[in-house]
């Protein structure tokens, strides 16, 4: 997945600042989690400390097994504590994942939470430019791999590095300095062989990574597309280019599990011939009379205690680099900037018409284009005062949206200026300016859930007294009410159990809980049929009352009644005036105006 464009360096961002802002999450949970935390060290050293006595007492037990000793006269202190500290590491093992779980648990959520709050602070290019599929795995796995490096941390480093030290230790004090310079060299190689296929593994980790995102990408761009995909006949192509991104994957993921497997093998090399290596001097020495049989079971038993050390180690070292690989995305996520950047100092303005009345807006000289060569906005100037309605209009590609993009502050002009109130967006808080403009777009994008729920989605937490009066007042209430299940209808994905005009009613509703100052409709009709059109109209139209008031459309029908219509084409305002005014003037508008009443003349 892209975060941002190739021509810029990548953002950095360090595992230990990206934790860090994580903290939050744990506010008012500190205590408890350090207490978990300490719990749960003490349960692993509780674990691995009887893990380390347990071989002693074993032995112990065997040295006293003579010819001349009887089984039955071993002394009983001796198994009832084997007995005991069997119960002691077992139990620890067991606990410490009570322990540690609401610790993993709150993490993970803290980085998925924080991807999420991410992504929503990211501009509008970014959202434009992202795919969605391989955003959603992104955080998926960071969940994952934030879990994992705590595992490694808690669980793999401090009990691998305290038996290897103890075991090497026992050794080196037991069976001499030729016992513990063999399995030195045998760990040496080990760790070089480790080292090895991780670096391999890792790389082979990454491609895969890329091509399962690369899958989950095209799986979710052909159903989200799916009407599409069925008008024109094309399941054909898209089952194609889903099998080829999952045959990419399906060779990345079997080179991966090709250095896994040799890996593997060559680890396994080295740890039998260091083993055998050890247990042939252990039996000569025995043969020598130099060491007991109960040595031999004691350094068999440690042997095995430091190969599970060591493979921890591995491990971690494999793990860590793997769950680093996995978090590569979330960290370039997190450090990528806003184009839009909040303020350090907002300032707050009211939200609401019942607080402080229609809005003031100024466009001021702007001007704005996505990319150097292809100018959008040429030095665009306009003032809608308090209650009054703008209507701008024009041919496609002539910077109508654009305007509405950034009244929404979804973009911020190249040069130029856009104040609310007098003060200029970059100042204001973010929150409070998507409170104060209430947008009816051309597309009403649905939430899969209840209608209640959308409608109430204007207003979060409102009564479901309030998301019925804002519903009569979209002239939805009835639809609504005829419906088996009312408001607990579920609408589907993006909507589409509702018609084009019931989303766009429900839209409306949204607006009218939210009561902003400032109204923006963004071609709210052009999708809809002319009678579907009409009714929609007369509601905006009601809804339109004492805001202050931008329409932009590509029907001239619905700008009729405004105050000014300003005329665009090519980034320029062209044509300004109301409509009797440019009827009169006889230029583009008029001709636009005569050509679109034909059009409709001739559908009837």
């Amino acid at each position: 997945m892209t975060l941002r464009s190739q021509s810029d360096s990548p953002p950095r961002l360090t595992l230990l600042a990206a934790l860090l802002r994580l903290r939050p999450a744990f506010e008012g949970r500190e205590r408890r989690i350090c207490a978990l935390a300490a719990l749960t060290l003490l349960l692993l050293l509780g674990e691995n400390g009887a893990q380390v006595v347990l071989p002693w007492l074993f032995s112990r037990m065997v040295a006293r097994m003579t010819p001349d000793v009887a089984v039955m006269a071993l002394p009983v202190g001796l198994v009832g504590l084997y007995a005991l500290l069997m119960l002691v590491r077992a139990s620890c093992s067991s606990l410490q994942e009570v322990a540690y779980q609401p610790i993993s648990l709150r993490l993970q959520s803290a980085v998925a939470e924080e991807g999420l709050r991410q992504v929503h602070a990211l501009s509008l290019r970014f959202h434009l430019e992202r795919q969605t599929g391989a955003l959603t795995r992104v955080l998926d796995r960071a969940t994952d791999a934030v879990d994992t490096l705590l595992r490694l941390c808690l669980f793999n480093i401090g009990p691998a590095l305290l038996n290897c030290g103890l075991t090497l230790g026992v050794i080196w004090r037991v069976f001499g300095g030729l016992y513990a310079l063999v399995i030195l060299a045998g760990l040496l190689g080990y760790a070089a062989v480790a080292r090895w296929s991780t670096l391999r593994r890792v790389a082979a980790r990454r491609v895969r990574n890329e091509a399962s995102g690369a899958v989950q990408h095209r799986l979710v761009d052909s159903l989200l597309n799916f009407e599409a995909v069925r008008h024109f006949g094309a399941a054909g192509h898209e089952v194609s280019l889903y099998r080829a991104a999952r045959r990419r994957l399906e060779t990345a993921s079997l080179k991966l599990t090709r250095i896994v497997a040799l890996a593997g093998i060559l680890r396994n090399a080295i740890i039998a011939s260091m083993t055998g290596i050890v247990l042939w001097l252990a039996m000569r020495d025995i043969g020598a009379h130099r060491q007991s049989v109960a040595d031999f079971v004691l350094i068999g038993t440690y042997m095995r205690s430091l190969y599970m050390a060591v493979f921890g180690l591995n491990t971690v070292h494999a793990g860590w680099r793997t769950a680093r690989v996995d978090l590569e995305n979330w960290l370039e996520l997190l450090a990528q900037p806003s184009d839009v950047a909040p303020p350090e100092r907002p300032v707050h303005l009211p939200t609401t018409l019942a607080a402080a009345g229609a809005a003031d807006l100024v466009f001021d000289d702007v001007r704005f284009h996505y990319l150097p060569e292809r100018p959008v906005l040429r030095g665009i100037s306009f003032a809608a005062r308090p209650g009054a309605r703008i209507g701008i209009v024009g041919a496609t590609g002539s910077g109508k949206t654009t305007i509405g993009k950034l009244m929404m502050r979804a973009y911020d002009p190249d040069r130029g200026e856009i104040r609310l109130d007098g003060v200029p967006l970059p100042a204001l808080d973010p929150e409070d300016l998507a409170a104060l403009i209430g947008v009816v777009p051309q597309e009403t994008m649905l939430f899969n859930d209840t209608l209640a729920y959308n409608i109430g989605y204007g207003r979060l937490g409102a009564t479901l007294g309030e998301i019925e009066a804002a519903a009569r007042a979209a002239e939805l209430h009835d639809f609504i009410a005829a419906l088996p299940q009312g408001y607990e209808t579920v609408v589907g994905e993006r909507g589409l159990k509702l018609s084009g005009g019931e989303k766009q009613r429900v839209a409306i509703a949204r607006i009218v809980l939210r009561n902003p100052r400032l109204l923006l409709l963004d071609e709210a009709t052009s999708a809809l049929d002319t009678r579907t059109e009409r009714r929609i109209q007369a509601a905006l139209d009601r809804l339109a009352r004492e805001r202050t008031t931008v329409m932009i459309a590509h029907r001239l029908s619905t700008v009729v009644g405004c105050d000014e219509i300003l005329l665009l084409e090519k980034g320029r305002i062209v044509e300004r005036g109301g409509h009797a005014a440019l009827m009169a003037l006889g230029g583009e508008y008029a001709r636009m105006w005569l050509a679109q009443a034909r059009e409709a003349a001739e559908a009837a």
